[in-house]
């Protein structure tokens, strides 16, 4: 059985520990940096960092704390909001927060404060009895005005862990003048040229980034992963530690989405902007990955909601098709866990081996059932098959799917019958590029004279490096992998003048969570717009 401890910790302004280690002037010296520690932190030592920066237990148990008689959620008076960071100080409203570093808390000849309290150093047993009791290492009663924690012991152990290292704690990747990122690009031969283009855009932005003082007079250093390695995951990895990465910027992850957010996880490293199909969303979600563009799952929500808020089809009966792969299932999967949020309960589930979609059986059973509604996540071929078979029995359902399955040929051989009941989800459309996007992108292109081809990977690529760059303005000069998730997670319809407006939160790691809804017009053999953007949600 777990022993919770009710214990005193130093998060506010008004905490005793932080006056702990405010020296009178007399004793006060300058002391010099602490040389960054570039060795990965211990489990513990994580563990501790996640309490001290955002009052996080590892198991995600929601950690409160006493002021006065007034239970406050943890998170809402971290230790790093007063105390800084790095341990290092600073005031606010007058209230000195003071410096928690273990070098600071352990000097040997012990603190005197302002107000004449005095005491000797700390040691770990009496800065966790601090902690627990309430006094100094000379048995004086800290500050009454502090919060109290409910924390395990095991809690306390992690936090003391991460305490003796926050003064030497820097992420990697990162000096006084430049910040290291890394790019992920396809590792599939075909999509070589693909690789290429994004690698020059992406060098080109930050040349000219860079050229006009970078950011915070840090320069951009970009590193890509090589061609020819057969497993995205392990060059990222080693990409990681040859050039002690920051940040992960674009590129191409599908295929390794789920070794990328372990990756990014375990090594507390961002990764903004990954361009896939299956993002890698987590409940509670993985904090470090921030994808801009909906994948499958988040287009087949919004094919759904338009379905019932468009078209009204909330109370008819609907179907969903689809064959047993990753794809698919995942768009299949998505579309029933919304209709049954939704409470659109007459909807029946149909899945099928690959290859084995027999048009016409599934045409005449749903058209019996009085099907009103399709959703189809099969290929282009057996998308166009079934509409034939529909025809064929003169029964027009509306029939929905993702524009990344079909191609055009869908169009040319819609069936009359079938116009404007068609319709397609799709993540952008070239509205979203904007005249002064499309004015930027010129402009980079002519001066590094980018390729012509593969024009969408390479505006994905940059919409990811300048949401990258907005978030180091916001993190400011003093940056840190948590000051960057912070500032990311702070971005409100935001615009990279080259995708939809983005939107991120603690709870929320695709930037735009929805989709456009496109449908055909048979006459014209034409894919037209049926409605804005729509919300996946």
């Amino acid at each position: 059985m777990r022993v919770h401890t009710l214990i005193l910790i130093v998060v506010s302004c008004a905490a005793a520990l932080c006056v702990s280690s405010v020296e009178s002037s007399s004793q006060q010296k300058p002391d010099a940096a602490p040389a960054p520690d570039s060795r990965p932190l211990t489990a513990a030592e994580r563990r501790g960092r996640a309490l001290y920066l955002r009052g996080e237990t590892s198991d995600k148990r929601d950690l409160t704390a006493m002021v006065g008689d007034l239970e406050v959620p943890a998170s809402t008076i971290n230790c790093a909001g007063c105390h800084g960071r790095r341990g290092e100080g600073k005031t606010e409203g007058g209230v000195a927060a003071g410096n928690l570093t273990w070098s600071n808390l352990t000097k040997p000849y012990g603190h005197t404060h302002p107000n004449g309290r005095k005491h000797g150093p700390f040691n770990e047993s009496s800065f966790t009895t601090a902690i627990v009791r309430g006094v100094d290492p000379s048995g004086n009663n800290l500050a009454v005005a502090m919060p109290r924690y409910r924390m395990s012991i095991e809690e306390m152990n992690d936090l003391l862990a991460y305490i003796k290292r926050l003064e030497f704690d820097r992420d990697p990747g990162m000096t006084a003048d430049s910040i290291d990122v890394g790019v992920p690009l396809p590792t599939n031969p075909a999509l070589a040229e693909t690789g290429q283009a994004i690698r020059q855009a992406l060098s080109a932005y930050f040349d000219d980034l860079n050229t006009h003082g970078g950011i915070y007079n840090r320069k951009i250093k970009v590193h890509f992963t090589e061609p020819g390695t057969t497993d995205l995951a392990v060059a990222l990895r080693n990409l990681t530690t040859q050039n002690q990465i920051f940040a992960f910027i674009g590129g191409i992850s599908a295929g390794a989405d789920k070794q990328i957010a372990t990756l990014a996880r375990e090594n507390e490293i961002p990764f903004i902007g990954p361009a896939t199909l299956l993002p890698s969303v987590e409940h509670p979600p993985n904090r470090y990955i921030f994808y801009l563009l909906p994948g499958v799952s988040e287009q087949a929500v919004a094919l759904t909601n338009f379905a019932d808020q468009q078209l009204g089809l909330k109370k008819q009966h609907a179907a969903v098709l689809f064959p047993n792969t990753e794809l698919s299932s995942t768009s299949a999967e998505a579309t029933l866990a919304r209709a049954k949020e939704i409470a659109w309960n007459d909807v029946v589930k149909i899945s099928y081996a690959a290859g084995s979609f027999d048009a016409e059986k599934l045409a005449q059973q749903l058209k019996a059932e009085n099907t009103a509604a399709v959703f189809l996540f099969g290929s282009n071929a057996e998308i166009d098959s079934f509409l034939l078979a529909a025809n064929a029995l003169n029964w027009t359902p509306y029939v929905f799917s993702l524009g990344v399955l079909v191609s055009r040929d869908l169009a040319t051989n819609l069936p009359p019958a079938f116009s404007k009941k068609v319709f397609l989800a799709f993540p952008t459309v070239p509205a979203d590029v904007t005249e002064n996007g499309v004015a930027e992108f010129r402009t980079l292109a002519e001066k590094y004279k980018l390729p012509a081809q593969h024009a969408a990977a390479q505006l994905a690529a940059l919409a990811a490096a300048k949401t990258f760059v907005e978030g180091l303005k916001r993190a400011g000069a003093d940056l840190s992998r948590e000051q960057l998730v912070t500032a990311l997670e702070g971005l409100y319809e935001f615009e990279t003048a080259w995708t939809p407006k983005l939107s991120f939160g603690p709870n929320r790691r695709v930037g735009a969570a929805g989709a456009y809804i496109t449908t055909i017009d048979a006459e014209t053999k034409q894919f037209i717009s049926a409605s804005g953007w729509v919300a996946a949600n």
